[in-house]
């Protein structure tokens, strides 16, 4: 194959995907109208679609640092003596779906980490006596260990599940013409997602890095979402179509 073709059958896939361009979003429904309210208070989250720098929630978004496409896997069982001298074969009878992990950058306020425990923690508190304790704005070091913890002998209740499951959409996104995220070929939507662990943190002296909290997250079943991005015509049709602009060459020496 030669060095032309290779070059032309990048560019007639729209060129090679990237690792590091991707979208998450959590969307919660009606019936979290509770979670989200206990969510404001916690942690000052007003919106978790927000990509408004002054919401907290945009952290959500911007400073997911980690992210996976979520996996397909097939249940199989096993068939013997189909035919004469045929050694056992694997069938697929069943779908099911694993588990995955999110990572984030953590800002000073710790953001995403009191976003995850705040999750987990409304999860189990259906009694309404274990969740974090919110101490107030800007509490120093020493006040905050006057805080006393919750009370040892309490009940732990679970809330149900309705009222915290949410769908997480992840989206794979590319560069375009008019923005770093313009193309986005496929989208997986992950329904009745929530959090089942969220890992231990490092904390240590030395050199300085910036903190990073990761969660893992159970859910029931997904949908993929295509959008196509092959070029059809020539890439000249295709920058036409994508910038509106028809006379290419004059503008890029209006630009020089």
């Amino acid at each position: 194959m030669s060095l032309n073709t290779f070059i032309q059958t990048i560019a007639n896939g729209g060129g090679m995907s990237f690792s590091n361009g991707y979208d998450i979003e959590f969307q919660f429904g009606s019936r979290t109208s509770d979670f989200i309210t206990y969510l404001k208070q916690q942690t000052g989250i007003h919106s978790l679609f927000s990509t408004n720098a002054t919401d907290p929630g945009a952290t959500l978004k911007v400073f997911c640092d980690e992210a996976q496409l979520p996996n397909t896997q097939s249940a199989t069982g096993q068939l013997q003596g189909r035919y004469l001298g045929e050694n056992q074969i694997n069938y697929p009878y069943a779908k099911f779906y694993t588990d995955l992990s999110l990572g984030w950058m953590c800002d000073v306020n710790m953001t995403p980490l009191k976003f995850l425990t705040s999750w987990m923690g409304w999860i189990y508190d259906g009694a309404g006596n274990d969740g974090p304790v919110n101490s107030g704005r800007g509490t120093a070091l020493s006040s905050l260990k006057d805080v006393k913890p919750n009370k040892f002998e309490r009940e732990v209740r679970l809330n149900y599940p309705e009222s915290y499951l949410c769908d997480l959409r992840i989206t794979k996104t590319e560069k375009g013409p008019a923005a770093a995220n313009q193309r986005a070929p496929i989208s997986y939507i992950l329904q009745d997602c929530y959090p089942y662990s969220i890992d231990s943190t490092p904390l240590s002296y030395g050199t300085s890095m910036v903190t990073k909290v990761s969660a893992n997250f159970y859910y029931a079943k997904h949908t993929v979402v295509y959008s196509d991005y092959q070029h059809k015509g020539s890439m000249l049709e295709e920058a036409q179509k994508l910038t509106g602009v028809l006379d290419l060459v004059k503008a890029n020496a209006d630009i020089a």
